[in-house]
């Protein structure tokens, strides 16, 4: 089974082919992530067209879907949904290894456990395997983007917050990185990226900054559509 995603009027989907007729759009929970399941030689266009035509629907259920299951507390067990990097992966539990941590393996992210562990440790364990593949990603994509900018921060770090996606430090030039941008597309991060370097140059968010995003990111407004929904 091929699984690619897309993205169609804001909405992130993943296309999965099938030996199916017609095309179907399911909504998973908890997080309202989107699936299409598709027959596997229908061109690609159709499905964007398809996906296009049911965005006003897609975002409403999604909605009621995190709505319904917002204050459901995790277990992180088997079959929970984690999102990385915009991709929803099934979550697989292995207890009795050597050691705790998680990987990537087989389209699941695999967490090990050495024994009986509560909710809030594998959480943590969790969280710091993505953290690390966060950071990975910003060691490579910052140093791009302050070349291309020539905008280059002093120093940067990940952090959980709640209430913004990065900010930057003029007096230190230190940009900070939300952790929870590991969940979403990669362009989202560049975007996040981009937009505290652009405010080592620009400290508000008038038309010079504006013009700043503009000129190394024209689509910048698509991106921080996608990150905010």
């Amino acid at each position: 089974m091929n699984e690619k995603i897309i993205i169609v009027a804001g909405i992130e989907a993943t296309i999965l082919r099938k030996k199916v007729k017609n095309l179907r759009v399911t909504i998973v929970p908890p997080d309202g992530t989107v699936r299409v399941s598709a027959p596997k030689l229908m061109p690609e266009a159709i499905i964007r067209a398809f996906l296009a035509e049911k965005a006003d629907w897609i975002r409403t259920h999604a909605a009621k879907v995190r709505e319904s299951h917002r204050d459901e507390p995790k277990a992180f067990a088997d079959g929970e949904t984690v999102r990385l990097f915009g991709q929803a992966y099934p979550l697989a539990v292995r207890s009795g290894q050597k050691k705790n941590g998680a990987a990537l393996d087989g389209g699941r992210i695999v967490l090990s456990l050495r024994g009986d562990v509560p909710p809030e440790k594998r959480e943590a364990i969790l969280n710091a395997w993505l953290r690390d593949r966060l950071k990975a990603e910003i060691e490579y994509l910052l140093p791009l983007w302050s070349d291309y900018t020539w905008l280059l921060p002093a120093e940067w770090t990940v952090r959980d917050m709640t209430s913004r996606w990065g900010s930057c430090n003029t007096k230190t030039k230190k940009i900070t990185l939300n952790l929870q941008l590991v969940h979403y597309p990669l362009i989202c991060l560049e975007y996040v990226i981009l937009h505290e370097l652009c405010h080592l140059k620009v400290r508000g968010h008038g038309p010079d900054f504006k013009a700043l995003l503009d000129r190394f990111m024209p689509d910048w407004k698509a991106r921080k559509k996608l990150l905010n929904g």
